[in-house]
């Protein structure tokens, strides 16, 4: 601080062009000036526009001085990117003080602080600290954590990940400090003991657990490594109770249409899966109305809440009615008593209801998810014809290529809830007006199977789309042709190209591609004012609120994914 009020009264002396003497004397003259209420006589003209400017140029610097902008925010008071003047021998050659916003810059400015502002010494400092080499990236003089480094390097050597490992050793000193001691589930002192400990795995054989690693790895290097897309409980209850009911109600519909169709044997079947699957598939609408309240929120298009609120929730409300009844039935036929009426009935209702819901919630989210798909589409387009130069563009691309496959399976998806719906209002109508037509359970049986096909289409996609998604985002059409990768197969390409980036699998780069395109939306979109980003949020079925800094990472990454 000293050093910098004494660069700063040097600055505002030469800012005139005089000397310290010189100054002084002039402030003596303009104090006598303005005790006695009248100029000198022995003052020129030129002389008392010269004491004017000084008096001035003091009051502009107090006011200017840190105790005056105190109070300012840190970006108010952050600094202007300017030129720093060049460094000079001679203090009385420094450059004069330019004041530029809130904030004094110069001789005195941020650019010298500390010794370096002293005049002399600063080139010396300043071609010292030049010449001073970044922080080693090895460890030697840490010798708990080089013991440890050491160790994982011959594991990866042993086990094949040599390029997984060398994204590790690329990091600084400290940043694999922080990860060794991750990896030893926080420590003080790190061993290879403790490494055994967190990051082997396996029964028989014991390997390093990569995937953790390349985590661990990329968490050091500040990346946010945060899975939005990360499956929790209820989807893997949605996905259990999708996939059973399917199941059970596709082997009791079959048994149920064959047995209409005049197979004998298959009544038999149906009656006794019957239940099963009623009970199945009541679990799993339960889960379909619990996702609809969790999914919802005022970020979505009109669409897709009512989607929400008036297929799902409702559809699944009425299935689980229609279920009820159906089993109630089944268990009625299994001891020998008549189907009841009123069982019958609310089946019967419950199917046209619920057909009603899943008919206008699938068309309308077929052509809501058709517009969106070429919306982002038009914009992939638009930004690949720039994206060879600019990152920011190819990511924009990505995101919207991402998108636009999504609504894709969307729409593929509405396709077969219209589908179910139109086959449960047609079943649900037969049993209302002809409980012993075999039509009705038929048509219903029929609706079960296509609905639970297309959720489980659905989810194979996304499984499968994560490699093609990579592979566009990794280059690697490109990299197989190049000389170094002849021979190869694309699925070594791609594990060097993933374990260079800090990968383990497909799964972690997709997480993080996702992750990464949903906060570069998300800052560019929500927070920022980057309308491209901005226009494939909207492309996702989103509204963009700005003012409550919504929709959040988390809604936009989900929309890019599901």
């Amino acid at each position: 601080m000293l050093e910098h009020s004494k660069t700063n009264s040097t600055a505002k002396n030469t800012t005139t062009g005089r000397g310290p003497a010189q100054q002084q004397r002039s402030e003596e003259m303009a104090a006598m000036g303005s005790a006695s209420g009248m100029r000198p006589m022995a003052l020129s003209n030129e002389n008392v526009l010269y004491m004017h400017r000084v008096i001035g140029n003091q009051a502009v610097q107090r006011m200017l001085s840190p105790s005056h902008r105190a109070d300012k925010s840190a970006i108010q008071r952050a600094p202007v990117a300017v030129a720093a003047p060049p460094l000079t021998t001679d203090a009385s050659e420094a450059a004069p003080a330019v004041v530029s916003g809130d904030v004094e810059l110069g001789s005195g400015g941020p650019a010298l602080a500390g010794p370096a502002a002293a005049g002399p010494a600063a080139p010396a400092a300043s071609a010292e600290a030049k010449a001073r080499p970044e922080s080693p990236k090895d460890l030697s003089n840490f010798s708990n954590y080089h013991v440890v480094y050491k160790w994982l390097k011959a594991r990866a050597e042993t086990e094949k990940k040599s390029g997984l490992f060398g994204y590790f050793d690329d990091l600084s000193a400290g940043e694999k400090m922080f990860a060794i001691k991750a990896m030893c589930n926080n420590e003080r002192s790190p061993s290879i003991e403790k490494v055994r400990d967190t990051m082997l795995t396996g029964v028989f054989t014991k390997t390093l657990d990569w995937d953790r690693f390349s985590e661990i790895s990329r968490e050091a290097k500040a990346k946010n490594i945060k899975n939005y897309n990360a499956d929790g409980t209820r989807d893997y209850a949605s996905y259990t109770a999708i996939g059973t009911s399917a199941a059970a109600g596709g082997v009791s519909g079959s048994a149920t249409i064959s047995s209409g169709l005049g197979a004998g044997g298959a009544l038999g079947v149906a009656n006794s899966v019957a239940p099963a699957a009623g009970a199945l598939s009541g679990v799993a609408s339960i889960s379909q109305i619990y996702n609809a309240s969790q999914n919802y929120d005022s970020s979505l298009s009109a669409v897709e809440k009512a989607q929400l609120a008036g297929t799902e929730a409702s559809g699944g409300a009425a299935d689980l009615t229609r279920f009820s009844a159906g089993t109630v039935n089944s268990a009625r036929t299994l001891g020998g008593m008549a189907a009841s009426g009123a069982a019958t009935i609310a089946a019967g209702t419950a199917g046209v209801i619920g057909g009603a819901a899943y008919l206008a919630g699938g068309v309308a989210g077929y052509i809501e998810s058709g517009k969106n798909q070429r919306n982002l589409n038009n914009l992939e387009n638009k930004f690949n014809s720039k994206s060879e130069t600019d990152q920011h563009q190819r990511d924009l691309s990505l995101a919207a290529h991402l998108g636009g496959s999504t609504q894709a399976m969307n729409k593929s998806k509405s396709a077969t809830t219209a589908a179910k719906g139109a086959l449960m209002i047609a079943g649900g109508a037969v049993l209302l007006a002809a409980a012993a037509s075999p039509a009705g359970p038929i048509l219903l049986a029929a609706a079960a199977i296509i609905g639970g096909i297309g959720a489980l289409v659905k989810f194979y996609k996304k499984s499968k789309r994560k490699e093609a998604f990579v592979d566009k985002a990794l280059n690697l059409d490109k990299e197989m042709a190049k000389p170094e990768h002849a021979g190869l197969k694309k699925e070594q390409v791609r594990q060097q190209l993933l374990e260079a980036q800090g990968f383990n699998n497909v799964d972690q780069c997709y997480a993080q591609l996702v992750t990464d395109l949903a906060s570069m939306l998300y800052e560019g979109g929500v927070l920022g004012q980057d309308e491209e980003c901005q226009s494939v949020i909207e492309g996702l079925g989103l509204k963009v609120d700005k003012a409550k800094k919504k929709p959040g990472k988390d809604l936009i990454a989900k929309k890019l994914h599901t």
